[in-house]
């Protein structure tokens, strides 16, 4: 076989399936004709999705096949390795004692991009100190694609020219007696990072112990749950106020971080992308809000909170590791939820990544790969270095509320309160559990066990939330196991005491109070009119004249016209949710590959697709060979050049037409044949 379209022809099914499933995108819609197939299997696009499914032993085979010069004749790689996945995934075609690349293969790779390339001892020392005129050079080149010509790479040319000196230092590489290249380690050196060391063998995997994982995991993973329910039941309460370009401002973070007791970037963004946190406009603002699933996310078990969490994270397109503001347009990177992927299916291990996915890791920063195992152990998808189940579930598309609950423990409804003011909940807590402890509790020991105290300033917001004190008593004495500390009991009897000295009610609305002089201070501050040394009126609605007094310093509770005391809480302003999801992988049932097969096989046309000349002439450009080029030129007469190949860019030609000592330039289109000299 001397073609692509001819190995394709002479495919058998069982390959051909094997083709179809590794590279769907190329068979939809269903290709007229084996020729449209290769050229399809040739596009830039489908041809990079194929090179990142090859590891770092596989493109070591490929640039051996390359230095062979396999793009354009065919060279017996029986010595050069493993060449199976590549034949699978169409990258290369013949048997391996005539064997030839693809086309298209080369063009998809990165510009002077090399799996093989090494830094050389002392090269590192050598570029912090080269003089201009060198740096240059290796400028010029890293701007380039890594490639250049000139007659300095001759083994007998001067040794003091920089290209040779450059050379000895190992700085450049001799492809030929006329062309260098800048290695791969030298560029990454150029640009400040450390260079990266492929291994061309897979990585020991450890042993792991699940059991542990999973434990530590669900643990992190519940602790989240927890602090994105103390997010959203903030913001349920008071909406943060967005800048006019939609961010988060830095002072209004600041003052939601000092509230919270934790940072929220992380959560912001997560709770973005699983819907339970949104922005919106409430009240004629822009806001950050809750969401209207946020609510149906508060009633559901601890289990399925932790899955939609998980998932959220996996698919957030959001950076929160720079100083930018949240959800700043800076911040949105779609791509980041593929590279996220790639770096938990190999639990952030570096060597792992390196070998596996070797052409996606070109983009992962270590500052990328350590931001997404530290998120990820918050969630609850990493931990002890390992995947969680649930997040082993999500990425393989499986069930991950099934495996999230297979994990969470039972649910406790019984609490231990102890004379230091600390209650122990010897496992997790249900939401509306967990939710009431959070309104009259401070966590000081988070975990599938924890410990949470009691104190005057979280009674108080308790209270503040609409809460009494026989509410507070009687819910303590359902939950807790044996009596409830003394000690306990008088610190909510005590800051009851003092809480709700005011009363409010509807006149509009009122206040009253037995201290004349909190009477006279609330009319003050408030320019309320005063009825009675004891009772006060207002304008205001009775919402906004309970959320005036506690502005102004005072604590009162609102009553109704019977004196009965009222739960004032404010119904939460919620937005609409604008959830993320994981870009979906093309997938082919078993009945479409054969419905594909039978159409290919019914192809009896002579179609051998497109590009053929266009691949030839950047195949002999990368590999410095001569061509004859068939054009028409501007007249429309027919003309024949032998021409060395420079650049096929833009549309266009630029060779070297060595018998005139000139570049000419030829437009693709006018192209009728190429053929090597």
């Amino acid at each position: 076989m001397s073609t692509f379209p001819e190995f394709l022809r002479s495919l058998n099914d069982d390959p051909l399936r094997a083709l179809i499933n590794s590279r769907p995108d190329a068979f939809f819609p269903t290709p007229p004709s084996v020729g449209s197939l290769a050229t399809r299997l040739g596009l830039p696009g489908s041809v990079a999705r194929a090179l990142r499914q090859l590891t770092a032993a596989d493109l070591a085979v490929l640039e051996k096949l390359t230095d062979a010069g396999a793009e354009l004749d065919p060279v017996d790689a029986r010595e050069f390795g493993d060449t199976g996945h590549l034949r699978e995934l169409a990258l290369v075609f013949g048997p391996d004692d005539s064997i030839r690349i693809s086309p298209g293969t080369l063009s998809a790779l990165p510009p002077g991009w090399r799996v093989t390339d090494t830094l050389l001892p002392g090269a590192a020392e050598a570029l912090e100190t080269l003089p201009a005129r060198e740096r240059k050079v290796l400028d010029t080149l890293a701007a380039s694609g890594g490639v250049g010509t000139t007659a300095a790479a001759a083994p007998d040319a001067d040794p003091d020219a920089p290209v040779a000196k450059l050379l000895a230092h190992g700085l450049l590489v001799r492809v030929n007696a006329n062309t260098v290249r800048l290695p791969r380690p030298v560029r990454d050196a150029m640009r400040g990072t450390t260079p990266r060391v492929f291994p061309l063998e897979p990585p020991t995997a450890d042993t792991v112990d699940q059991a542990a994982v999973d434990e530590t995991a669900t643990a992190q993973g519940l602790d989240a749950v927890r602090q994105m329910r103390q997010l959203i039941m903030s913001l349920m309460d008071t909406p943060v106020a967005l800048n006019k370009d939609g961010t988060v401002g830095v002072r209004a973070e600041t003052n939601l971080e000092k509230q919270l007791g934790f940072s929220p970037r992380l959560l912001v963004a997560t709770g973005e992308a699983a819907g339970l946190i949104g922005r919106g406009n409430v009240d004629d603002e822009d806001v950050l809000a809750a969401t209207r699933d946020a609510l149906t996310w508060l009633d559901a078990t601890l289990s399925d909170q932790w899955a939609i969490l998980l998932a959220g994270w996996v698919a957030s397109p959001w950076r929160v590791d720079t100083s930018a503001k949240l959800l700043d347009d800076d911040t949105h990177a779609p791509a980041l939820r593929t590279a996220r992927t790639t770096i938990l299916r190999h639990a952030g291990d570096m060597d792992r990544i390196l070998f596996y996915a070797p052409l996606e890791s070109v983009g992962f920063s270590d500052q990328l790969i350590g931001t997404v195992i530290a998120e990820a152990e918050f969630v609850g998808a990493l931990a002890n270095g390992a995947q969680s189940t649930p997040l082993s579930v999500l990425l393989d598309g499986g069930d991950t509320a099934a495996a999230t609950t297979e994990l969470v423990p039972a649910s406790v409804s019984t609490l231990i309160a102890q004379a230091d003011m600390t209650v122990l909940a010897p496992g997790p807590l249900e939401p509306a559990m967990a939710g009431f402890i959070e309104r009259i509790a401070d966590l000081e020991s988070p975990g599938l066990a924890s410990v949470w105290r009691i104190s005057e300033a979280s009674v108080r917001r308790g209270l503040d939330s609409g809460l009494t004190a026989p509410e507070v008593h009687d819910w303590l004495s359902d939950h807790v196991m044996g009596e409830v500390p003394q000690a306990m009991t008088f610190l909510i009897d005590d800051t009851a005491r003092h809480h709700g000295a005011i009363r409010a009610g509807e006149a509009f609305s009122y206040i009253r109070s037995e201290d004349p002089a909190l009477i006279a201070t609330a009319a003050e501050r408030l320019k309320l009119r005063v009825l009675a040394p004891t009772v006060a009126v207002s304008d205001l609605p009775l919402a906004k004249l309970m959320a005036a007094l506690r502005n102004a310093g005072m604590q009162p509770t609102a009553e109704d016209s019977q004196g009965i005391a009222l739960n004032m809480a404010p119904e939460p302003s919620l937005v609409a949710p604008t959830p993320s999801t994981l870009p979906r992988q093309s997938k082919v049932s078993a009945e479409q590959v054969e419905q594909i097969v039978a159409k290919l096989r019914s192809d009896d046309s002579t179609d051998t697709g497109s590009g053929d000349a266009f691949e030839t002439l950047r195949a002999a450009a990368r590999a410095r060979r001569h061509v004859v080029v068939g054009f028409v030129d501007k007249q429309g007469r027919g003309q024949t050049l032998t021409v060395l190949p420079l650049s096929v860019t833009a549309g266009q030609v630029d060779a070297l037409d060595e018998a005139k000592d000139r570049v000419v330039r030829i437009a693709l289109p006018r192209v009728t044949k190429v053929v090597l000299a």
